[in-house]
């Protein structure tokens, strides 16, 4: 059986950084140049959005304080509450602020790791392979404490944990290489990034965006300018599947649904020298893939 992609929330101009939220029964995501934070509820169809002053490349709950979520303003990590009641959220304090000395920079992607520590890392406000190398990825510790685990990165985008594999998986789209390092949970440190997958290796036209992971450790990432998620093994470089989204700017995606096995993919709609066709920026899920993802994590932070 081939996998059905089906049309789910009406179109944003980027949307980004789904989070499927398993006790909500729903979905979290952003529209990057809308500034908007978003939940959609797939019981009822709802779908609710509330804007920000600056532009939100994320938007992850906060274990054990419920509507608390964590969300990006620029260089800033913030802490808001937000009740998805058509009420503005509330921004409550800063958790932390990065890239001091490149102050064009800004935060894009970011996962909560199996301990809750927030992994991001930033962008150097350009899709361009001529781009100064002035990105980082960071690691956000409960108590806030920031550390940089790596540099040298134009376009920071989409994360993944292997506990079995104890790997992290990362993305720097220019490159257009998904990285691995070997990822020690006790402390959150990385060490020894090698390549685990080539776009150029493998002929693929566009650039990786967002991933997630699923229960055999396989990838699934969202092409940018490729119309498709890919289904990645990147334990052995090998390309497994390709899916059709229909849209060319594909963004991102998560596992989510009751049994985690529905894939939600973003898109988004930009003028690249002319606007993709509708109904680019929807959001899409994709059933029939015979594969499972991990329960998205929370944030632990005191």
């Amino acid at each position: 059986m081939a996998p059905v992609v089906t049309k789910v929330v009406e179109p944003v101009t980027v949307g980004e950084g789904p989070h499927w939220h398993s006790e909500d029964n729903a979905l979290y995501f952003v529209s990057v140049i809308d500034h908007t934070i978003n939940k959609y509820e797939p019981d009822t169809g709802k779908h609710v959005k509330a804007e920000f002053e600056k532009t939100a490349n994320f938007i992850l709950p906060i274990e054990g304080k419920r509507n608390h979520f964590l969300v990006t303003q620029g260089r800033k990590v913030v802490e808001i509450e937000w009740f998805a009641d058509g009420k503005p959220p509330k921004i409550l304090r800063t958790v932390t602020e990065v890239d001091h000395e490149h102050p064009t920079n800004a935060l894009n992607d970011g996962k909560a790791d199996p301990l809750g520590r927030l992994f991001t890392g930033s962008i150097t406000g350009s899709f361009d392979p001529n781009s100064e190398k002035n990105g980082s990825l960071f690691r956000i510790d409960s108590d806030g404490t920031t550390t940089k685990l790596a540099s040298d990165i134009i376009c920071s985008n989409g994360l993944a944990f292997d506990l079995k594999e104890k790997a992290f998986y990362f993305i720097d789209s220019i490159p257009r290489t998904i990285q691995r390092y070997d990822y020690d949970v006790a402390t959150g440190d990385i060490s020894n990034p090698r390549s685990a997958f080539s776009f150029l290796e493998h002929g693929l036209e566009g650039y990786p965006d967002g991933m997630t992971i699923d229960t055999d450790g396989n990838l699934w990432v969202a092409v940018f300018g490729g119309s498709s998620v890919i289904k990645v093994d990147p334990r052995n470089n090998t390309l497994l599947e390709t899916v059709p989204i229909g849209v060319p700017q594909v963004t991102s995606a998560t596992f989510g649904g009751p049994n985690l096995d529905i894939l939600y993919v973003t898109t988004a709609c930009i003028d690249l020298g002319g606007m993709p066709d509708p109904p680019s920026g929807a959001t899409y899920a994709v059933t029939g893939l015979n594969a499972r993802g991990h329960p998205n994590l929370k944030v632990r932070l005191y």
